[in-house]
């Protein structure tokens, strides 16, 4: 199993057993970025991640325990952060700095490409801005990745999005 983690505050923010596809549906963003679709799971306080079964016959019991949850906001602690356009704009200018001083001394052949296509990709954000949601990882630590979320058409949970360069990948 993978599990992705922030570059900056080590929070693990996504794991390999969600598949991942171009975000916003658009492979020219694939160099960048990738995307997620979660989904609205039940969990009970004894459940542990755990799905209930019931037998073919057997009425389902509903338990007063039981609440409806994102897979991926609950499996990795995610937190919901406000942006206004102008917060948001200051935030990803230094971020993308950060991840580029970063891959300057870790991958600096990429770093022009990664420049590049990461403009086309915030100037893509800005375009949609209003129907995006921010998540922060565990550590809420606001120099960290920004999680991007947003509903296409008829989607009951968000599609989540994630900055490649942003994550470290490590093997369990």
């Amino acid at each position: 199993m993978k599990v992705y983690k922030c570059i900056f505050t080590g929070d693990e923010v996504m794991s390999d057993s969600y598949r991942q596809s171009s975000p916003f549906g658009k492979a020219e963003f694939d160099e960048i970025a990738f995307e997620v679709q979660s989904k609205r799971v039940q969990k009970s306080a004894e459940d542990f991640g755990i799905a209930h079964n019931t037998e073919e016959g057997e009425a389902e019991v509903v338990d007063a325990d039981v609440e409806t949850v994102n897979d991926i906001i609950d499996a990795f602690k995610l937190e919901s952060t406000p942006f206004t356009k102008k917060e948001y704009m200051v935030y990803i200018k230094a971020y993308l700095a950060r991840i580029k001083e970063s891959m300057e001394k870790s991958n600096p052949e990429r770093v022009e490409t990664f420049m590049k296509n990461a403009q086309a990709f915030v100037k893509y954000l800005l375009e949609r801005f209003d129907d995006l949601e921010f998540y922060l990882g565990p550590s809420l630590d606001c120099e960290g990745i920004v999680v991007y979320g947003y509903y296409e058409d008829g989607d009951l949970a968000p599609r989540f999005i994630y900055f490649k360069d942003a994550l470290n990948e490590e093997r369990y």
